[in-house]
This record gives structure tokens, C-alpha cells and sequence, in this order.
């Protein structure tokens, strides 16, 4: 079989399932074109900020891809291409896409809010409280994760004889180090500092970009233009002034940059250089499909040559990571089939941004397909551009941690050689650029969104007192019965039919404390400090398990909400009740296997872990009890 084959079968089942699947989810969950937004009703300047669609989309796209699609597939190939790549496609459609648009579509029904409030109005304040504990940990873990991947990506080293180059050809930094295979000290090219340089020229570039579009109302596509050209000067300051720093340096770098960011408007910086980076990933894609293309056309792009990675490697694989094929691959492959961490963004930034009804469907469900051809695309490239000998030593190395940010790069660089005749070594370089700034950008998502969740919590927690009245969530407690947390006989939430709720005046200390709460900055300083709790010692490869199953989890508790939402209106819910089945069995025997296997028997080096383990078990726990409790009692008073 070659990749082409499996690049076009790819491209028609996504395109497909965007034609006539999407559709039917639209049906089901009630789009109407003529509903006013949250976005356009608020309008607040900072978060709610109604955009244009493909702005929008770039800003989503950007977040929701980051490293997800590269790294989960890298990592869970050894399983087997041939697998990953029914998971990526069937996923994609049936789960990833259907949980990102209901998400993106139900948060902007219900005003813009986030899981957490939609579950205190249709489950109850409980199911608020646990939710809120459980969406902070798990975001915690996606930061840590990312920002220990951003610092492993900006002082990634590699051989110059893996990169079939000599001394001085490459655009890179060189220094000696030990090879990855042999152990042998030989010089390597430090590849990470170009693509730290363009990072920081885009985010100089951002705010003019968001000045032109939102407030000057410059055509899309100019301002597209310029992003082009702003991404070309970047790698072109990159290249002749890399910028290198030790590991610890970037994770505090990024850290103070993420701090200031999430405290300031949306568009300023987030959305902006969302959208200029949005470039790199489109032509980046474009780039890869061409690289296979012509592989294939030149004949490099045989998949079942000897020493390849194989089709299907189930026992090996379930050997080298640690885990069988389920749940294992179900868990280590997220965003390129489906992630709970998607649903935050949706319900997070990009429902406070939509103009109309539609832009839902268009930018939930579409960014998922074209995410999910991003992780084709990848397998692809390490199908095509390593062997199997060499993606092993980079990836799972005998002695000390692999680094699968390497692995995609150099399996990039090798596949742009065979199909484009590309020097390796500019390949790495592409890859690197496609790779590094959408990790710093989901960073970035990952902090503001944690911000509105710490926000949220205070205006809940502290909503009797004046302080923080304005915002409280809901405001009022809604006339229904007694115990189902607003719910009326027709087991709907009426939100317009409340009862005033007693404010409390403060003053003095408390009353400064509280305004202390308030702020933008306290709340991102907290979002960081928990980042760098989780992040600052541990590798990703470490964070990475238990953040995957703590996403996939996520995904099924977000289907399970979606769920609920629909029964409540009336509608089918088999469309996300199903994969609610499959994620939630799935994510919690990877929960628990990671527990007894892993983390216990490492105890105390690993006793973070095991209390993130438990508390994220107990928490959903708690919530499928008080989900199961709702829906009995609903179904009493519906028969009475």
C-alpha cells in the first residue's frame, strides 16, 4: 500500500463526513441562523468579542491543534500505523468531531458559559463544584505537559549525520553530544532557536494584526497577507539570530509571557497571533501533503519495505509504552481523534466569539476534520521518513527520555528529502516551525482558560456578597422543584423565572480580599503557579499519560453533559451518548491501570501523580452518581 493511498482515502472520509454527517449534528442539536450570540448581546471588549468567522476558526484551529496530533500519533505508532489510523479517522467523525461542536454550540446557547456552569444549571451546584475541581487539574496537566514540550522543543539537539549533513551547512547552532544509537560523541545541531525567534517576532506582531481586523475592519484576507509576510520575516530573524536558552529559562520565559497575556483583552495577543501562526499550520499541512505526494509519485512512499514501521505491533508496542493496545493507543492518540481539552476551548474563548449560529458547526466540527488529517498527515511522514530502528532510538530510548518532537521533526525532514529533494536539515526546520509556535498558543488558551475557570469558582463561591454579585452564575435561584437544581416539571432549566437572591454588603479586610480575587492577574498568577507545580521537574513523557486519560475523560464527561443538555430539550442523544460510553470505560481503565501499574509501585517519586490518579477518579465518580441521581428524578416527576 502507499501513503497516497492513504492520504486520499483519508481526505474523502473526512470531506464526507464535513458534507453529510456535521449536518444531521446541526439538526440535532437546533441550529438557528437568526439567534443572536452571546457575542454580539455582550460584546464586552476583552472576552466576548463577536469576529469574523475565519478569524475565529484561526484562533480555534490554532489552540485546539498544538502538539496533540503530532505528538499522540508519534508516540502511539508503535502500536501500529494501520490502527492509529482507524482511530484517527473514526474518531475523528463520530467522536472528536460531534464532541467539539456540540461544545462550541450548547456553551453559546447557554450564554457563553463553560461546562462548569452549564452542569450547576442542568445537574446541579454539587456537579459545579466537582466539575470545577476536576476541569482545573486536568487543565493544570495540559499546561505542564505543553510547557515542558515547548522547553524540550526550543533546545531540541539533533546528529548532523541523522540530518545527512556536514559541519556548517545547516542553519542551526552546532554543539557535540552523545548520538542517540551509538553513544559516540558527535556534533549536533541545536535545532530548537530558530523556531524560538519567529515565536517571539510573531507575538511582537500580534497586536497590530488584531487592530487591523477588529478595530480598522482590514479585509481577512490582507490581513492574511500580512501574516504571511510577518512569518517570513520571523524565520528569516530566526535563522541569522537564533535565540537559545537552557530548558528552566523557557519554562519561566513562557511562564511570565502566559501570565500577562490571559489578563489581557482577547484580541490583543491570544486571538491575534493565533491567527498570524494559523499560517504556518495551513501552509505546513500543504507542505507535508506535497512532501508525500511526491514520495509516492518518486516511489519512497511504500509502506511494507523492510525495516519499516509496521502496520500492526501490538505486542511490542503494549511492551515498550507499558500498555495494551486498549486503552493504551485510545489515550496516547487524543486530539487527532477526539479531546476533552477541545471542549474547553470551545466552551472557553471561541463561543464568546462566534456572530452567528452556524460558525459553531463551521469551526467545531471542521477544525476537528482538518486536525484529524494533520494526524494522518504525520503518520504519513513517519511511515515514509523513519525507519523503525531510528524512530525507536529517538522515541524510546533505552537510557533517559525520548523526545517525540525530534521524531516528527527528523521524520519530516526525511520525507521532504525523498519526495521534494528538500536538504534534511531545512525539512527539520519546517517542522520545527509548524510544531513550536502552536505549543506556546495552546499554553496560552490553556492559562486563560483555567483563569475563567478560577473566576467562575470565585463568582459562584462568593456570589452572595457585592463584590463579586454582578457576576455570579446563576445570579438567582430558579423557581422549579425542590432539589433538581432549577429544573422545572418539564425537566428544563428556567433561567427567566428566578427568585432574587440577597446580596451582602462588605467592607474592610474582606472586602479587600475579595476585590484581590477579582483580579485578571491573581487568577492567571495561580493558573501559572499550578502549572509549574505540575511541570517544572517532570518530563512530558511522564505527564503525558496521565494528562491523556485524564482528557479522554474529559471528552466523555463533556459528551455526557451534551447528553444530558439534550435530553432536557427533547432530542436524540444517541449521537453523543454512545461515544459518552465508549470514552468514559476507556479513560477510566486507563485511570486506574495507571494507578496500580505505574504510579503506586513508584511511590512516594510519583506521589503527585497518585493523588491527581485518585482525586480525578473520585471527582468523576461523585459527578456519574449525581448524573445518574438528576436523570431518575427527572424521569419520576415526568411520570407523575
Amino acid at each position: 500500500m502507499s501513503v497516497l493511498l492513504i492520504m486520499v482515502i483519508s481526505a474523502l472520509v473526512l470531506i464526507l463526513a464535513g458534507r453529510f454527517y456535521a449536518p444531521v449534528i446541526g439538526r440535532v442539536l437546533g441550529e438557528k441562523l437568526d439567534r443572536v450570540t452571546p457575542a454580539v448581546e455582550i460584546n464586552d471588549g476583552r472576552d466576548y468579542v463577536p469576529t469574523r468567522t475565519p478569524v475565529v476558526f484561526a484562533h480555534h484551529y490554532a489552540s485546539i491543534a498544538g502538539a496533540g496530533p503530532i505528538v499522540g500519533p508519534v508516540l502511539a505508532v508503535l502500536y501500529g500505523w494501520g490502527p492509529a489510523l482507524l482511530w484517527i479517522l473514526l474518531g475523528g467523525v463520530f467522536l472528536g468531531g460531534v464532541h467539539d461542536f456540540a461544545a462550541t454550540h450548547i456553551s453559546m446557547r447557554e450564554g457563553g458559559k463553560n461546562l462548569t456552569i452549564i452542569a450547576r444549571r442542568y445537574i446541579g451546584p454539587t456537579a459545579f463544584v466537582l466539575l470545577l475541581v476536576l476541569l482545573i487539574a486536568l487543565l493544570a496537566l495540559v499546561c505542564a505537559a505543553f510547557l515542558d514540550l515547548s522547553a524540550t522543543a526550543l533546545t531540541s539537539k539533533v546528529a548532523l549525520v541523522d540530518l545527512e549533513a556536514e559541519s556548517g551547512s545547516t542553519p542551526f547552532n552546532e554543539e557535540l553530544a552523545p548520538h542517540a544509537v551509538t553513544g559516540e560523541e558527535v556534533i549536533h545541531a541545536r535545532i530548537g532557536g530558530v523556531a524560538s525567534m519567529s515565536v517571539i517576532v510573531i507575538t511582537m506582531c500580534s497586536p497590530l494584526i488584531g487592530f487591523l481586523y477588529l478595530k480598522r475592519k482590514i479585509p481577512v484576507w490582507v490581513c492574511s497577507l500580512l501574516a504571511i509576510i510577518i512569518c517570513g520575516i520571523s524565520i528569516y530573524i530566526g535563522i541569522h539570530h537564533p535565540v537559545t536558552f537552557a530548558p528552566q529559562n523557557w519554562k519561566m520565559l513562557i511562564s511570565g509571557y502566559v501570565l500577562i497575556s490571559a489578563g489581557l483583552p482577547v484580541w490583543l495577543f491570544l486571538q491575534s497571533r493565533d491567527f498570524i501562526n494559523v499560517h504556518i499550520l495551513y501552509v505546513g499541512i500543504v507542505f507535508l501533503f506535497g512532501a508525500l505526494l511526491m514520495a509516492a509519485i518518486r516511489g519512497g512512499g511504500a509502506v511494507a519495505e523492510a525495516g519499516a514501521l509496521p502496520m500492526s505491533n501490538f505486542a511490542e508496542g503494549g511492551k515498550v509504552v507499558g500498555h495494551p493496545w486498549w486503552p493504551g493507543m485510545f489515550v496516547i492518540i487524543a486530539c487527532g481523534a477526539v479531546s476533552g481539552f477541545h471542549s474547553l476551548c470551545a466552551s472557553g474563548t471561541t463561543c464568546k466569539q462566534l456572530r452567528n449560529e452556524l460558525a459553531a458547526r463551521r469551526i467545531g466540527y471542521y477544525a476537528m476534520l482538518l486536525e484529524s488529517f494533520l494526524a494522518v498527515c504525520v503518520l504519513c511522514c513517519l511511515m515514509v521518513g523513519l525507519s523503525r530502528i531510528n524512530y525507536t532510538a529517538y522515541c524510546y530510548p533505552a537510557v533517559g527520555k525520548g523526545n517525540a518532537v525530534l521524531v516528527f521533526a527528523m521524520a519530516v525532514g526525511h520525507t521532504a528529502n525523498t519526495g521534494l529533494g528538500i536538504p534534511v536539515s531545512y525539512g527539520v526546520l519546517g517542522a520545527m516551525l509548524l510544531l513550536e509556535g502552536f505549543l506556546v498558543t495552546t499554553l496560552d488558551t490553556a492559562i486563560r482558560l483555567t483563569r475563567y475557570m478560577i473566576e467562575e469558582g470565585w463568582a459562584v463561591f462568593f456570589g452572595k456578597y457585592d463584590v463579586f454579585a454582578a457576576l455570579a452564575v446563576p445570579q438567582k435561584e430558579p423557581v422549579g422543584i425542590s432539589g433538581t437544581g432549577g429544573l422545572t416539571v418539564d425537566g428544563h432549566a428556567n433561567l427567566a423565572d428566578m427568585k432574587p437572591a440577597k446580596i451582602v454588603a462588605t467592607s474592610g479586610v474582606f472586602n479587600g480580599f475579595l476585590r484581590f480575587l477579582k483580579l485578571y492577574w491573581v487568577n492567571s498568577g495561580l493558573a501559572v503557579a499550578f502549572m509549574l507545580i505540575l511541570g517544572w521537574g517532570k518530563g512530558y513523557a511522564v505527564i503525558w499519560s496521565i494528562f491523556g486519560a485524564s482528557n479522554q475523560l474529559l471528552a466523555a464527561l463533556a459528551l455526557l453533559i451534551a447528553t444530558v443538555w439534550l435530553m432536557q430539550k427533547g432530542r436524540s442523544i444517541w449521537y453523543t451518548f454512545l461515544p459518552t460510553v465508549f470514552m468514559l470505560i476507556t479513560s477510566v481503565t486507563m485511570l486506574v491501570r495507571l494507578l496500580v501499574v505505574k504510579y503506586i509501585p513508584d511511590w512516594p517519586g510519583s506521589a503527585a501523580l497518585v493523588v491527581a490518579d485518585v482525586l480525578i477518579l473520585g471527582l468523576t465518580a461523585g459527578l456519574l452518581v449525581l448524573i445518574v441521581r438528576r436523570l431518575l428524578l427527572k424521569r419520576a416527576v415526568g411520570a407523575q
